[in-house]
């Protein structure tokens, strides 16, 4: 990595109840569950031996919580942001998949465009949101280490941007608490070089 190449970590939020019941968050607001803030917990653990300069996260709470819990085992200050939430999903947050699959059954097929009637963040707007605000924190933090705590649809389509689609969403499944890092390198692209490694839940 080059002296002023930005080295940006990702971490997807500790599980929630939603999450185990396979229900759609989108925008709402649902808490860490108990096993969600152990994840919490590991994940921080896990990064602590690492060097980074700032956390910033989502202001939803499952994020804010994971992101604070690793800024206060780092040390480091936490900064919030709107633009790092996950997709809305408008009326379909609540649902579980089956349920949307059932109602709409072409939904999760790629390049989908909803009901405007839902009010449904498109795919194309979650890719251009996510590259824009992880863009802006890259070039504020130019040749440091950045840690952003989101959520696994945003990650998913960031990751889709930037490769073309060859990795992220409909190819990669991100698991709680997962580290996915990328380098924004001094010439404005991007590389990735790890992708949902979960490997501090395996070890305890």
């Amino acid at each position: 990595m080059s002296v002023s190449s930005t080295r940006i970590t990702l971490v997807r939020h500790g599980e929630t109840i939603w999450n185990r019941e396979m229900r759609l968050q989108g925008s709402r607001d649902i808490p860490l569950s108990e096993a969600g803030l152990l994840q919490a917990e590991q994940v921080a653990a896990r990064l602590q031996g690492e060097e980074h300069h700032i956390v910033h996260s989502s202001d939803l709470q499952r994020a804010h919580k994971t992101a604070a819990m690793i800024a206060g085992t780092l040390g480091v200050d936490h900064e919030v942001h709107v633009d790092l939430r996950e997709r809305s999903f408008g009326d379909l947050e609540g649902l579980t998949r089956s349920e949307i699959t059932d109602r709409y059954p072409d939904f999760w097929e790629p390049g989908h465009q909803p009901e405007s009637g839902l009010n449904v963040e498109t795919f194309d707007q979650l890719r251009e949101r996510a590259l824009r605000i992880i863009t802006v924190i890259a070039d504020r933090y130019e040749g440091q280490n950045v840690l952003v705590v989101s959520h696994g649809g945003f990650i998913n389509a960031f990751l889709h941007k930037i490769s073309e689609g060859l990795y992220g969403s409909g190819v990669n499944k991100l698991g709680n608490t997962s580290i996915t890092r990328v380098i924004r390198e001094i010439d404005g692209s991007w590389t990735i070089f790890e992708i949902g490694c979960t490997a501090h839940l395996n070890e305890n």
